[in-house]
């Protein structure tokens, strides 16, 4: 009995790890023209400002919705950290009951799309990727994959899921 749980927890891990490295083989990659967009925000409810340790902190309230070129993301309540220095946006963080997330990729129409019950949005100082974390129910839906797990780490400008925290479940489709 132990060996056939064995066995079966060997299969689905196998499945689980194709079906991540198959993500890498995407071509597609969100537009990088998005990167060179202006910032642009709503909300319906209340903005606060303040500045610590050289972070400029924007929180705001209620139906906010944060745009860079073809992103997109909707949340009830947002924060924006910008270096006070060179005025360059550090982190976005938006949470919800969920939080919306989409993104054109390269310059077909296909999209991403997560939601989450947070997400945060910055740009990797190591490699200068841009990473979405969708936390709390995490779900990922591009052209090559859905992906449910409990958190997940997407790269943005690979159109690739780094991280995905389990317990997880998803598909893999077929490129055509």
């Amino acid at each position: 009995m132990h060996k056939r749980q064995t066995n079966k927890s060997v299969s689905k891990l196998m499945s689980w790890l194709l079906a991540l490295s198959c993500s890498y083989l995407s071509f597609s990659s969100a537009l990088e023209s998005d990167r060179d967009q202006e910032l642009l925000w709503s909300a319906e409810g209340e903005m606060n400002t303040r500045i610590a340790s050289g972070i400029k902190i924007i929180e705001m309230s209620e139906s906010v919705i944060i745009t860079q070129g073809s992103m997109e993301i909707r949340g009830d309540e947002a924060t924006i950290e910008i270096d006070t220095n060179n005025n360059e946006v550090r982190r976005i963080t938006v949470i919800g009951t969920p939080v919306l997330y989409q993104q054109q990729l390269d310059t077909s129409t296909n999209q991403v799309k997560g939601s989450s019950k947070s997400i945060a949005f910055y740009t990797d100082e190591t490699d200068g990727t841009s990473i979405v974390e969708l936390i709390g129910d995490a779900i990922i839906e591009s052209p090559t994959s859905n992906i449910k797990c409990k958190a997940i780490v997407y790269i943005a400008d690979l159109d690739l899921i780094r991280d995905a925290p389990g317990p997880c479940s998803g598909v893999f489709n077929s490129i055509n």
